[in-house]
């Protein structure tokens, strides 16, 4: 995957209010299996909860950017306050989770 100097979508930032950050990752759809909840950034979900996939999510406060690769790279989710019973209710296209930080400053 290469780097591009182009934008290809942008949008508002909405539903994004104080200082706090917390997150629901499932590790099967529609909320099922294993839960772990986060306020923190984290690096590498792997290392940080012991699983490569994230199948739902649910996003109690803030707003947040998920990356396919640990580290912060690959491809970007963008996900806020919501149910997201399936990876691809965030539109990605595959349940790889490697990364994820909050959006602090706008």
């Amino acid at each position: 995957m290469g780097l591009s100097d182009s934008i290809r979508s942008c949008r508002c930032i909405k539903n994004v209010y104080g200082n706090a950050w917390r997150l629901r990752l499932y590790e099967r759809p529609d909320f099922g299996g294993q839960m772990v909840e986060c306020t923190e950034d984290c690096p590498s979900v792997q290392e940080a909860f012991k699983f490569r996939e994230v199948f739902s999510c649910v996003v109690l406060q803030g707003a947040w950017v998920f990356y396919e690769l640990p580290g912060y790279r690959g491809r970007q989710y963008f996900v806020e306050r919501g149910d997201y019973r399936k990876y691809t209710d965030w539109k990605a296209v595959s349940s790889a989770l490697g990364s994820f930080h909050r959006i602090t400053e706008f």
